[in-house]
């Protein structure tokens, strides 16, 4: 499968401590090698709350997996929070992609389906 991977955190604290950009990208880009899917692109974006949208990566990350046809199939993140904090939310961005056939799936949190 082509994925996109999306890799963020919200402050420099976060960068140091928590997972910092490039283990997000190594741990990405590890999960897609062992499951056979082909990354096509990354988009990073440091220092953004994902408490909302207005994020310019998260903005172009979603205005190409929008696409027809879709150059990839799948959204890679760490974590449901990588993505978005808000669970209606993160709800209706699931769904908007969803339409165009793009899932959005965590290499750490499974979910129902």
């Amino acid at each position: 499968m082509h994925v996109a991977l999306y890799a963020r955190v919200s402050t420099v604290r976060q960068a140091d401590n928590d997972l910092s950009i490039p283990d997000q990208l190594r741990q990405l880009n590890e999960w897609c090698k062992s499951n056979g899917h082909l990354v096509v692109h990354e988009y990073v974006e440091p220092g953004a709350s994902a408490t909302d949208d207005k994020r310019p990566i998260f903005q172009q990350l979603i205005n190409d997996a929008m696409q027809k046809p879709q150059s990839f199939e799948a959204i890679i993140i760490h974590s449901f929070s990588r993505f978005f904090r808000d669970a209606i939310q993160f709800g209706v961005y699931e769904r908007k992609l969803g339409k165009n056939k793009v899932k959005v799936i965590s290499i750490t949190q499974q979910t129902g389906d």
